[in-house]
């Protein structure tokens, strides 16, 4: 069994992506991406730390490149293919292979970017309301509505001056202002193949997960060949609203 936060070179003037590895190191990982203005070691710590996950497998969580305790680099493009090519990195660094790959928000996004560009590093595929569609994005819309250095000067502040000092703004606070940006404009632009297209597309087992209390079109949902699961008295934080609930859809085998 091993616990450990590493640290690995990704960008050509070596900055690093920092993820938690936790759990043994032989057979299958689960590895897990965050939602926008999240931390992946933050947001999904109480969920390999639930009893139902807890000393079962091994564990990657990864902060993305800009967030978390992961290095920032104004040089990087943080598109959503291009944070999904920086995961494939780390999961080969560890060696791994036909991953359980779990994304939230964003972090959906970018785990459907990567099993369209690595099926082979992805045996099964689990997001939890993923931005689908260009332009859909609560929070990716409020900051894409600046200019790049409007929102690096002010734009962020204002963001996090306007809430409470939740766990979510203080994670806030670890992005990089530019990443931060050019990853909500990246999510919410138009590309050759949506995500929800990518999301069909995929081969491999794949589970849809939803909050009851975001009212998602099932029905739409389900025509993506996800196997469709509501976590219940939930909305989009569904790990913060119904933790036990979340992880129990989690860990049903697909």
């Amino acid at each position: 069994m091993m616990t450990v936060m590493k640290l690995l070179p990704v960008t050509a003037s070596g900055a690093q992506v920092a993820y938690l590895d936790v759990g043994a190191t032989d057979g299958r990982a689960r590895v897990y991406l965050g939602g926008l203005g999240l931390a992946s070691t933050v947001s999904f710590a109480p969920v390999i730390g639930h009893p139902v996950l807890a000393g079962r497998g091994r564990h990657v969580l990864v902060d993305l490149l800009g967030s978390g305790w992961s290095d920032h680099d104004d040089d990087f493009s943080y598109t959503i293919d291009e944070h999904a090519a920086v995961v494939a990195t780390v999961i080969e660094a560890l060696g791994l292979h036909r991953t359980t790959l779990v994304g939230h928000s964003l972090g959906g996004s970018i785990a459907i970017s990567l099993a369209a560009q690595r099926p082979d590093l992805v045996g099964e595929l689990i997001v939890a309301e993923p931005n689908l569609d260009p332009g859909v994005g609560t929070l990716s819309a409020q900051i894409a509505s600046f200019d790049e250095d409007d929102f690096v000067a002010s734009g962020m502040h204002s963001i996090i001056d306007a809430d409470d000092m939740t766990t979510g703004t203080r994670t806030l606070r670890r992005w990089s202002p530019r990443g931060l940006h050019r990853t909500a404009v990246s999510l919410l632009a138009e590309r050759p193949m949506t995500f929800r297209a990518q999301l069909t597309a995929a081969s491999m087992p794949k589970r849809y997960i939803s909050g009851e209390l975001s009212a998602e079109n099932l029905d739409a949902l389900r025509a993506t060949g996800s196997d469709v699961r509501v976590v219940s008295n939930a909305a989009h934080l569904m790990m913060d609203d119904n933790l036990d609930g979340f992880v129990t859809l989690l860990a049903d085998p697909l």
